[in-house]
């Protein structure tokens, strides 16, 4: 799968001139404990977020590593910017409103922020009641509509639906649950759907799909998603193959974004050097927690690097050749 291949971003001029003016701590590893910041249970960010923790504590001696249950990736941006964290997964698009300090974060702009980089496409999913006659998002009027807890990826995301004239308790009722809670609340038809950005196989799809009652929507009409990825290039059209899903015999067409691995900028160079040498040595252990892992590899780890890249990582990249 060719991840970001719609992004129209030089990555190696945001690369160079990023990480210019970035103060990095020195480059012996001089940290004891960091905390990763991961999603709801269930979710992929937290089924990989604790087997990586798990495997940088085994593979760096003398550091270890610790996985929180968070809110997702907007309280994921703002805790690395307060320090309560040293790492996360974060959205592409949350990751790039924290960053410029727009969206959920005017006025709260979040500067310490670096990536080791693009893991997976987060991808925006739209499962909907079969009974409800949704179709599109413009169906979504008058409906009862999930958008995701208040700080997460999805809540973001959310923001798409003005592209369809909508907005949250306007034309629709919100909800704000938890993916979880979303999943069930949908088979028990008490919501017409909901919205959420994220790795493809997530198991609150699986429940939802499983169930017989969901369907999975398109960002469509295709018109829509053209001037949506024209307008935000930090999103790309994306295909969702079919069976990803239970009873999802179909392809999707929808839109991504990129999942970086991200940290604070002043963790040491040979640490995030370690971090990102032993995340690679250890894909299979990673792809064993979840099959999102598959899609880490060096050809796509660069790609969509719409923030600065930490000096640790790229320091790797350059020695496996990646970059020069």
């Amino acid at each position: 799968m060719k991840l970001m291949r719609y992004l129209k971003l030089t990555l190696v001029v945001l690369t160079v001139v990023s990480v210019t003016g970035f103060a990095v701590a020195s480059d012996k590893i001089t940290e004891t404990y960091l905390k990763m910041g991961t999603s709801s249970s269930g979710g992929i960010f937290n089924a990989l977020g604790v087997a990586t923790c798990q495997m940088w504590t085994e593979r760096i001696p003398g550091v270890k590593f610790s996985a929180m249950v968070t809110g997702g990736s907007g309280t994921n941006s703002r805790m690395i910017g307060t320090k309560e964290i040293d790492v996360a997964f974060i959205a592409g698009e949350t990751a790039f409103y924290a960053a410029k300090g727009e969206g959920q974060f005017k006025g709260k702009q979040v500067k310490n922020l670096m990536i080791i980089g693009n893991l997976f496409p987060a991808v925006l999913h739209f499962p909907v009641l079969k009974s409800s006659n949704i179709k599109t998002p413009y169906d979504f009027k008058d409906k009862k509509i999930n958008v995701g807890t208040p700080g997460s990826g999805s809540e973001t995301a959310a923001g798409i639906l003005a592209y369809f004239d909508l907005k949250a308790d306007v034309n629709f009722s919100a909800r704000h649950m938890k993916h979880a809670s979303a999943a069930e609340a949908l088979t028990d038809e008490k919501i017409d759907g909901f919205i959420h950005l994220g790795g493809l196989g997530i198991s609150h799809h699986m429940q939802a799909g499983a169930s017989g009652k969901a369907v999975f929507i398109p960002f469509a009409p295709e018109s829509v998603r053209e001037k949506f990825t024209k307008e935000n290039p930090i999103y790309y059209k994306f295909t969702m193959p079919a069976n990803v899903y239970p009873n999802q015999n179909y392809p999707v067409e929808t839109v991504a974004t990129a999942t970086f691995l991200a940290v604070r900028q002043d963790l040491s160079e040979e640490l995030v050097y370690q971090m990102t040498k032993q995340l690679f040595d250890n894909l299979p252990t990673l792809i064993q927690a979840h099959s999102a892992a598959k899609e880490i590899t060096l050809e796509n780890i660069l790609k969509g690097a719409v923030l600065p890249v930490h000096p640790g990582a790229l320091k790797y990249y350059k020695e496996v050749g990646i970059l020069k």
